[in-house]
């Protein structure tokens, strides 16, 4: 019985690989994970909750920010839809990036890691360039940009149908200021051939993370 239920869905769904499971799509719109040991299960679809962040007197903003050497781990915080992408395929449209902040002799950088479910993401997305930049709407209704700096060159690996960024840059005190007070609701990201909104996947990265690196 269950082998006729996966030949179905392979008939009558979209399939793609994703990390060594296959992942179908079935034509009432559900999506079934295939695993190597022969096992299935739908896909779950879990709400992000939007996290309660505390409010801080003025003392408490004001308060100098005193940097202390750390390197946390990566965390995804970008996964949405690409809208570009979406035109090609129903399943390998997604962009996600992984954030990680690591700090140094005073200096805070963002190394930002993004992934595009697309073997030639140099065709539609270009470079990270010095214009490149994220806009971050916040929880509060302030906006905060963040900018590249250098130029940064995708790595496309055809074989498993993705393209990566990996690219850094600074964030200064006010920055750090604001990103700690405020949970992130949406970005745009300026591709050197485009700009695309990308849902948060973890709204309150910055609230959690940016203390562990203040003294």
């Amino acid at each position: 019985m269950k082998n006729i239920l996966i030949l179905a869905i392979l008939f009558l769904g979209t399939i793609s690989q994703i990390n060594a499971q296959l992942k179908l799509r079935t034509p009432e719109g559900k999506v079934v994970l295939l695993f190597d040991n022969g096992t299935w299960k739908y896909e779950e679809i879990k709400k992000v909750e939007k996290p309660v962040v505390p409010i801080k007197s003025e003392e408490e903003i004001a308060k100098p920010v005193t940097i202390i050497d750390a390197e946390l781990e990566s965390q995804t915080v970008i996964k949405g839809i690409s809208e570009k992408l979406n035109k090609f395929s129903d399943t390998n449209n997604q962009v996600k990036a992984d954030f990680q902040i690591i700090s140094k002799e005073g200096k805070v950088i963002l190394k930002t890691n993004w992934k595009i479910m697309d073997a030639e993401g140099f065709r539609f997305f270009g470079f990270i360039t010095k214009k490149s930049k994220m806009q971050f709407s916040l929880s509060n209704g302030e906006s905060i940009e963040l900018q590249y700096a250098e130029d940064f060159e995708p790595k496309e690996y055809p074989k498993y149908k993705f393209t990566t960024f990996t690219a850094e840059l600074e964030l200064n005190e006010d920055q750090i200021r604001k990103l700690q007070n405020a949970y992130l609701e949406k970005v745009e990201m300026y591709w050197s051939r485009r700009t695309e909104s990308y849902e948060i996947f973890n709204p309150d990265y910055f609230v959690k993370e940016l203390p562990k690196i203040i003294k």
